[in-house]
């Protein structure tokens, strides 16, 4: 049986090592919490990625299918001598319909960026679609 000195200090002994352990297990909770948290942006950030890649794609696109419109135009007046040229042309309505389309669905994408926390700067690049 220990002497009461040497129980003392052996209680006190396992007082530093309870309070030793609190402290370590509520580092560890902290840390969990940080990297959970840290885990949930970086996901955000890789959609945000997406999107803006997304978006790009889409202008591009958007700006290609434009050039082929005026590349249609100039066919109709300059090569072909048409004095008009209608929106229901059917050289025409098709381009019209897929850069309208392209103009919503980025659109749709830009919102979803602002949604997840993207900045109105972070997609402006010198050109827009629709």
């Amino acid at each position: 049986m220990l002497d009461t000195s040497t129980r003392r200090k052996y209680l006190d002994g396992m007082e530093f090592s309870d309070t030793m352990r609190d402290m370590i297990n509520k580092g560890l909770e902290a840390s969990r919490d940080i990297v959970s948290k840290a885990a949930a942006q970086a996901q955000t950030w890789g959609e945000m990625g997406v999107l803006k890649v997304e978006v790009v794609q889409l202008r591009a696109q958007a700006e290609k299918l434009t050039a082929r419109l005026g590349a249609e135009t100039y066919a109709a007046f300059a090569e072909r001598k048409e004095s008009s040229l209608a929106a229901d042309s059917p050289s025409v309505v098709e381009l019209l319909g897929r850069i309208s389309d392209i103009g919503r669905m980025v659109q749709d994408k830009e919102t979803a960026f602002r949604r997840l926390g993207g900045k109105e700067s972070d997609l402006d690049n010198g050109s827009s679609a629709g």
